[in-house]
């Protein structure tokens, strides 16, 4: 993935690559990976990991059930998590080279597709979700 400078020239962001990279090195086999489901089938093939959700959206049931899961509490997350066996959880952040496809801007449908009720008040704005 790149992205382009304000002087025109191109920024390689190899986080993806790395990130997967670093799952199949440091993680056994038979790791179960959380992620929200656009990362599933890159994890699957460039990891060779085991993951709870992928790109095949047929099952918005599970699909829902990792939004829940990212969408709690910490103590509900981690609950969730140990239920659907979990072990290692990727959470894409692209706040330092302000990638705009990150986990954070997906949030409001993480929060939609889980069914989660939330009052959000981030920065200085608040949305309320019913």
């Amino acid at each position: 993935m790149s992205h382009k400078l304000q002087d025109d020239s191109r920024l390689i962001i190899d986080d993806y690559r790395e990130a997967y990279y670093w799952l199949k090195q440091n993680t056994p086999e038979n790791a179960r990976i959380m992620s929200w489901w656009d990362y599933g089938y890159q994890i699957t093939g460039m990891a060779n990991r085991t993951v709870m959700v992928d790109n095949n959206t047929w099952n918005n049931t599970h699909i829902a059930t990792v939004g829940r899961a990212f969408a709690s509490t910490e103590e509900e997350g981690y609950s969730i998590a140990r239920f659907l066996g979990v072990d290692y959880v990727l959470v894409i952040f692209g706040g330092v080279t302000n990638f705009s496809g990150d986990d954070i801007s997906k949030f409001l449908w993480i929060i939609r597709i889980a069914g989660k009720r939330v009052s959000l008040n981030i920065f200085s704005w608040s949305v309320s979700l019913d």
